[in-house]
């Protein structure tokens, strides 16, 4: 009887121990995961080696080192989805801890850079169990230095950590927790805006607030304040920039400073075109946004990125007799092309004179004025295609013996890609009382960057 029961016992025994076994997952179970990353010092950024780091879910701890060149590699494994507490350590340096979100469907985990910052507490690099009161803010990490207004394709948020620290550098801990408030320096008001706009610190001392934007690009300045009883605790202002958005067919044009230039015959004369690309919003496009360009005549620069200001800028290089199937000759087109936020091509057409040497004509060529009379001359001042000259080209009719003139007399051309060509004066006896017969001469000329040409008339007024 008395071995029966001590088999029964040690049956029961067994099978506590067996089912004890089968509880949680045998190591054939785990997954393997691969998990990396790097330490640098905060103010410098350059790695930091010697650097310990401790992984734990709650259960298993596991430790790595950081080499030469800051970065670390070990492997954890798991049973399911879980967190991961990750802490960098350093003697000098105040310690970090993050927690990343591991599953068992990647092998691989990357961990965020870890920014390490000299103690100057003279602690050791050990975290007092115990911080002081708040003594002031700094920034602690950016998400991003720049973002998109909305719908623009681009991130439209950035996440800004503050860390609050004590008078001797140490994070506030729970217990020197303070609300931080949020606002905005200078900033576009386009509808962009700070969640939350007031949060606790964290057991880390931090506090985290997520700049959205709006619809006008420009600068922002996010600063942090705390209401400390000895007076404001305040952060320096953060810059985030809020770029534009997608390029916008009814805000894209391309031009270059004149449309008339005094390069007809010239190969290789140099003009400057700049696209100028604007949002849905009116703002300038995000930097970085490819113009593509084309010509009919000349050789054109292919492409260029816009800059802060929407501007993509090319060099052109004419040939000497261009001929536009629709302006004619001395005319030509660049083409400048992008995409909008339907990934649809757009473009827009900008046209181009190249002027010539001038060429005069006057109607009629003779001068013989009676007393008291007048004469109207039509005369044109043009290049050999009939075409305007370019922008400042003069044009003057001056007269000698007895005689006036009104009308076109004095002509500064502007920048045109037609008109200007045709012109009237009146030519009159200055003296109708005086009916001696004089020489008289009527001049018309041009001078400018054409260059310059003259007709002289000859003739008697009385």
């Amino acid at each position: 009887m008395k071995k029966t029961f001590i088999f029964f016992i040690a049956m029961v025994f067994g099978f506590i121990v067996s089912c004890q076994k089968s509880e949680g997952p045998t190591s054939s179970e785990l997954t393997e995961i691969t998990i990396s990353g790097m330490v640098i010092a905060g103010v410098s950024g350059d790695p930091l080696g010697g650097v310990t780091i401790k992984i734990t879910d709650g259960d298993t701890l596991i430790g790595a080192v950081t080499n030469s060149q800051g970065s670390y590699s070990t492997v954890f494994g798991i049973d399911r989805d879980k967190d991961l507490i990750i802490t960098a350590s350093k003697t000098g340096f105040l310690p970090d801890t993050v927690t990343v979100f591991a599953t068992k469907d990647n092998t691989t985990l990357e961990v965020p850079v870890f920014q390490l910052y000299a103690d100057t507490s003279g602690n050791g690099g050990k975290l007092p169990s115990v911080s002081g009161d708040a003594a002031y803010i700094y920034l602690f990490s950016q998400s991003e230095e720049s973002i998109g207004v909305k719908e623009s394709g681009s991130l439209e948020s950035a996440e800004i950590i503050f860390e609050v620290r004590d008078s001797n550098g140490v994070p506030i801990d729970l217990d020197h927790a303070v609300t931080v408030n949020f606002k905005f320096g200078s900033h576009p008001e386009g509808g962009e805006y700070l969640y939350p706009t007031s949060v606790k610190t964290n057991t880390l001392g931090r506090a985290t607030v997520v700049l959205n934007s709006g619809t006008v690009a420009g600068v922002v300045q996010v600063v942090a304040e705390i209401n400390a009883p000895k007076g404001i605790i305040r952060s320096k202002p953060v810059l985030i920039a809020i770029h534009g958005g997608l390029p916008d067919t009814s805000r894209f044009n391309v031009a270059a400073k004149y449309v008339n230039y005094p390069a007809l015959g010239h190969v290789g004369f140099e003009i400057i075109y700049t696209a100028y690309v604007g949002d849905k919003y009116t703002n300038p496009v995000r930097p970085g946004t490819a113009v593509y360009f084309s010509t009919n005549s000349g050789v054109i620069q292919g492409s260029a990125l816009t800059d802060e200001l929407g501007r993509a800028t090319v060099k052109l290089f004419t040939q000497p007799s261009p001929h536009d199937s629709i302006y004619g000759a001395g005319f030509f087109t660049v083409t400048a092309y992008t995409a909008n936020e339907n990934y649809e091509r757009i473009k827009t057409q900008t046209t181009t004179l190249l002027s010539g040497e001038p060429v005069i004509t006057v109607d009629p060529r003779t001068l013989n004025l009676p007393n008291g009379g007048s004469q109207v001359y039509h005369f044109t001042v043009s290049d050999p295609n009939g075409n305007p000259l370019s922008p400042g080209q003069s044009i003057n009719v001056s007269v000698v013996g007895g005689i006036d003139v009104v009308g076109d007399v004095s002509i500064k051309i502007p920048d045109v890609l037609n008109g200007y060509t045709s012109f009237t004066v009146t030519v009159f006896d200055k003296d109708p009382s005086d009916d001696t017969e004089k020489q008289a001469k009527v001049k018309f000329s041009t001078s400018g960057a054409n260059g310059s040409k003259s007709i002289t008339i000859f003739g008697t007024a009385r």
